[in-house]
């Protein structure tokens, strides 16, 4: 299995649009791209507070986190001092690796399978990480959409729980479903199991 690592640019701006994912994946693959054809890459979501007031408000310690193979560290760094505009501009500072964190109980706030339903979602979950040989125990969050190229990406958050350490690094690495580079599938660790569904 191929060696990932987390890394951790420091974000400086305001204030971006609620749903940035596609215009950030199309700025940073105009910079590298090797993103494009690099499977093990994804682009985590940027936290920010919204108040539904349609802008996204980032705070003092924004950033933009790309999961990587080792080798592509490197050629990440011509990320270093870029700006983007995101709906509101957002500049790109120096970065850290940091490494996977296998815990037990494992979130994405946006899985997309290609199935609209919830019952189809979890069944196309549970055979997506059987064949993956990860074993764990779902709960289902909400249903979100985002732009994606070739229109909207569905889907709903995601909590795996019960995970080995070894099952735990296996999806992190994998990720689930589609849109990894729209920041759809990829996972980190969360302190409980429960209130998925607020998340």
């Amino acid at each position: 299995m191929t060696e990932v690592v987390d890394l951790v640019f420091p974000l400086s701006g305001s204030t971006i649009a609620p749903d940035y994912a596609l215009s950030l994946w199309q700025s940073l693959r105009r910079v590298a791209p090797w993103l494009d054809d690099e499977p093990g890459a994804g682009i985590m979501p940027i936290t920010g507070v919204s108040s539904g007031d349609g802008v996204l408000y980032l705070g003092h310690r924004a950033q933009l986190t790309l999961r990587l193979p080792l080798e592509r560290l490197g050629a990440a760094d011509a990320l270093c001092g870029l700006q983007l505009d995101l709906g509101g501009a957002v500049r790109i500072g120096r970065a850290r690796q940091r490494g996977l964190r296998p815990g037990p109980a494992q979130y994405s706030p946006l899985v997309a399978m290609g199935c609209a339903g919830e019952e189809d979602f979890v069944a196309a979950c549970g055979e997506r990480l059987a064949a993956m040989e990860v074993a764990a125990r779902l709960i289902c969050g909400r249903a979100r959409t985002i732009r994606g190229e070739a229109g909207e990406v569905s889907g709903f958050s995601l909590m795996l729980h019960g995970l080995t350490p070894a099952h735990a690094l296996r999806l992190q690495t994998a990720g689930l479903g589609d849109g990894r580079k729209l920041g759809c599938g990829i996972f980190v660790p969360h302190k409980t199991a429960t209130a998925v569904g607020a998340a």
